[in-house]
């Protein structure tokens, strides 16, 4: 009866190393952060309502980056967009960002949409430039 019991855990074990060997994990967005500014990979003046800034960074925290790859940051205000291809590394965790100039007539609603090299829509962000 032991030896069952034994042979049993010895065959969960093994189907359970099997099995998790074949999960796939896919690169995801953790946050997008919006700010003023950058400085040591983290957000400056982080908001999502901006007055009278000259420039809005917008920070992404990506997660479970198995190869090098890339992703695209589409900056989108009424019907026109702006994108920025961003390379991307094979980490965990990897952080990357970009910047739109703002100009006086860009002033709206805004929409930063996180696209992955299959143009597949990863996550989005809203904030207001007043």
């Amino acid at each position: 009866m032991l030896r069952k019991v034994f042979k049993f855990i010895i065959l969960m074990f093994f189907a359970t190393v099997i099995m998790g060997s074949f999960k796939t994990y896919s690169m995801s967005v953790g946050n997008i952060i919006c700010g003023t500014g950058v400085k040591n990979r983290k957000v400056v003046n982080p908001s999502d309502e901006f007055r009278g800034a000259k420039r809005i960074w917008c920070l992404v925290e990506l997660k479970n980056v198995k190869n090098s790859t890339y992703i695209v940051m589409r900056w989108v205000l009424n019907d026109r967009h702006f994108d920025i291809k961003l390379p991307v590394k094979p980490y965990n965790r990897f952080r990357t960002w970009s910047y739109k100039t703002i100009y006086p007539s860009m002033k709206g609603v805004w929409k930063l949409e996180i696209f992955d090299k299959n143009n597949k829509l990863l996550k989005e962000k809203v904030f207001v430039v007043k």
